[in-house]
């Protein structure tokens, strides 16, 4: 009989739906299992009422099976009648089968369903706030989501449930996880961090955002049990899928796509926080650390002003064990500011030097400050006497060094130990602090020049100030341009002797004498323009070549040294020649040529574009290339991605100016996506730029765009925009 009902169930023939009929009231599980599936692949008007029947089976395996035939008969408009009968059983299992019944993706809209909107609005509401069986709450909420994304007609009704539903008590765990992660997948209908539209927007959800805010709102003032309960919920929905960014084919921890999303969640999150931590207690510690650490969790790339600046506080002054939970959290450091007065920044320092001679707890003590230092918004005193105080905390100076072979000398064994444990501890502040000075532009002013050391003689000074080499050799210097003059002559340079003693710095740190990290660190940022320009620069590399012998180290200094004028002309010509279709003009030989324009705006964009696209921005820690080099991620526009040290070849490098060509418009060129994506510009027929507000208009890094764009128009033949027809292949 079980092998008669398996092979009946494959039949899909409606003229044999009466002898399933018999099987489905069969005492055999399997028989009855395989008649609820055969009812389901010949669906007819006979087989609602035993696949109802079955929802209510003793067997889980019968009612799973009965659940899914009975929403395939329902996808096919047929039962409809039957589940508001099913719904009001007395029944626990038929009722929750039923409710998984409804969980589909269905559009009723266009073919029609033989139900009201209202009555299957008014039957899922039910479900999810009034059924006494946690499992009916459970997939009926979950079933809601579902009917809400593909059918617009619920989305007023189920919005109202839905902050009922979220500010309701759960009793049960289950039922409560079950909302939690439902909620999450309706609150990301826009899209999460990773693959969010601001094109394509489902506004409903903007308007649940709003009511569920309003809720919350009046909650607070006038009932903080449902405040707390509510912003608990909102905060465990933020921390789902904590740092996770699956794209398009994974799951991913919110995006904030969706207007009004960030105020929600940053009123939620601040709420809960008011509730569980009102005071920042530092001594916290062990499963008292939890909730704390979910509504940090929950902060992640909230885009709140007052939040921002409440993380910052936590980095700074939580309890250790969740400073870099919190600095992770801070998704935009430029809304928070950190105003830079010696009773904040001293105890800062003192944090930072705790942590440097503790390594096990550096990533709880000094790695979010150090983090933070870079990244945050300085609000520096214009007083210069001030400044110097702010600035003598920032830069101090490391009169103890011993190099490791002093150590290694040494014949004390516990003094040996404690010099290592000393130099780690001061290499480690002189790294952090210095990345932090050569990160943070804010930090960038005259004052920080007057610490600049006018000989290097220790290696834990030239370890510091290394990282801010690049931005003093082009501190206060104005915007290159594409075409330079012949003949034109340099402005008088008042910071010449910064520059000179910076460059000098650099170059120390080529030779062999200098320290191997630090040498690592100089020939990575050789590649920067300021740098790689210079030919001291180029013949130090090419001395360093005759005793470096780390792989990667003399890698990158050969790519550097390979942009010299001689290869690179040598390397374009071979680029050009090899496009399909040619894009340059050709000379009566059919060659393509490289005219003195092409060669100078190809040069701006390799030296100046492409590195301003490869910057990481210190609001959201992305570069261009975070998106745009990464396959799949933004289909219009894939550009080949630099290495890790900037550098990119001729070819492919190339293949990126054609690609960022295309999107000039030489007819109206103000409205090239070019200028217009970077800053997010969002009109009816415009969709804006996904990454968001990349730029402010009179940004520095914009303008270095905006010059080469209007570049494109005063010669566009030359660069290769309007080709002859003697130049076709």
């Amino acid at each position: 009989t079980i092998e008669r009902a398996r092979r009946l169930s494959t039949t899909e023939n409606p003229a044999l739906v009466p002898l399933m009929l018999g099987l489905a009231g069969h005492k055999s599980p399997l028989v009855r299992y395989w008649a609820m599936i055969g009812l389901a692949a010949a669906p007819t008007d006979r087989g609602v009422k035993p696949l109802v029947d079955g929802l209510g089976d003793p067997v889980k395996a019968v009612r799973e099976a009965a659940a899914w035939g009975l929403r395939q008969l329902l996808i096919d408009n047929r039962g409809w009648k039957a589940v508001a009968t099913a719904a009001a059983s007395g029944d626990d299992r038929t009722r929750a089968a039923l409710a998984r019944t409804l969980v589909m993706r269905v559009d009723g809209v266009m073919p029609g369903i033989d139900i009201g909107w209202d009555q299957l609005t008014t039957l899922i509401s039910s479900m999810m706030l009034e059924d006494p069986h946690p499992a009916v709450r459970a997939w009926s909420t979950r079933a809601s989501w579902n009917w809400w994304v593909w059918n617009p007609p619920v989305r007023t009704a189920l919005n109202k449930t839905w902050i009922a539903r979220l500010s309701r008590p759960e009793p049960n765990e289950l039922a409560e996880n079950g909302m939690r992660y439902q909620a999450h997948a309706l609150f990301i209908a826009n899209g999460h961090k990773a693959n969010g539209s601001r094109q394509h927007q489902y506004t409903k959800l903007q308007k649940l955002f709003g009511e569920i805010e309003q809720t919350l709102a009046e909650a607070i003032k006038n009932n903080p049990v449902v405040a707390r309960r509510l912003s608990r919920r909102l905060v465990a929905v933020a921390a789902t899928f904590y740092n996770t960014s699956g794209g398009d084919g994974g799951p991913g921890q919110m995006g904030y796509i969706t207007p009004g999303s960030g105020d929600l969640f940053g009123h939620a999150v601040l709420t809960y926080l008011k509730f569980v931590d009102p005071k920042i207690s530092k001594d916290r510690s062990g499963e008292a650390l939890l909730p704390v650490k979910l509504g940090l969790e929950g902060a992640a790339n909230v885009p709140h002003q007052p939040l921002q600046q409440q993380l910052i506080t936590y980095s700074l002054e939580g309890p250790e064990a969740l400073r870099a939970v919190a600095a992770s959290s801070v998704s935009d450091p430029r809304s928070a500011k950190f105003v830079a007065v010696p009773e904040l920044v001293e105890p800062l320092l003192r944090q930072i030097r705790r942590g440097a001679n503790e390594p096990p707890r550096r990533s709880q003590l000094s790695d979010p400050v150090l983090k933070l230092f870079g990244r945050v918004r300085w609000v520096i005193p214009q007083n210069k006497d001030q400044q110097h105080e702010i600035l003598g905390y920032l830069a101090p100076r490391f009169p103890k060094f011993v190099t490791a072979e002093e150590i290694k000398k040494n014949s004390d064994a516990a003094k040996r130990t404690e010099l290592k444990r000393q130099m780690d501890a001061e290499w480690y502040l002189s790294t952090g602090l210095g990345d932090a000075l050569g990160r943070n532009p804010d930090l960038h002013i005259d004052m920080a020049l007057d610490f600049l050391p006018k000989s290097f003689q220790n290696k834990l000074d030239a370890q510091f100030w290394l990282p801010s080499v690049t931005w003093i050799l082009t501190h206060k210097t104005k915007l290159p341009e594409v075409q330079v003059k012949k003949g034109q002559l340099p402005p008088i340079d008042p910071y010449a002797a910064h520059r000179t003693r910076a460059l000098q710095l650099f170059l120390d740190q080529l030779k062999a004498t200098s320290d191997p990290r630090t040498r690592g660190v100089a020939v990575t940022m050789a590649q920067a323009t300021s740098l790689r320009r210079n030919p001291e620069v180029l013949n130090a590399l090419e001395a360093m070549l005759k005793f470096e012998k780390r792989k990667d180290v003399v890698k990158t200094a050969r790519n550097v040294l390979s942009t010299n004028r001689k290869n690179f002309l040598k390397e374009l010509t071979a680029a050009v020649n090899r496009e399909k279709p040619r894009k340059q003009p050709v000379d009566k030989n059919g060659k393509p040529k490289l005219d003195a324009e092409f060669v100078a705006d190809f040069q701006f964009f390799r030296d100046y574009v492409t590195p301003e696209m490869d910057k990481v921005l210190r609001g959201d820690q992305r570069s261009c290339f975070a998106c745009h080099g990464v396959p799949g991620r933004v289909p219009p526009l894939t550009l080949n991605p630099p290495d890790d040290a900037g550098y990119l070849p001729v070819d492919k490098l190339l293949a990126n100016y054609r690609l960022l060509q295309f999107r000039v418009d030489l007819q109206n060129i103000e409205k090239s996506k070019l200028l217009r994506k970077p800053l997010n510009i969002q009109t009816g027929k415009e969709d804006g730029h996904q990454g968001g507000r990349r730029y402010q208009p009179m940004d520095p890094g914009y303008q270095i765009i905006r010059r080469w764009v209007l570049n494109q128009k005063k010669h566009p033949a030359k660069l290769g925009l309007e080709v002859p027809a003697a130049a076709a292949p």
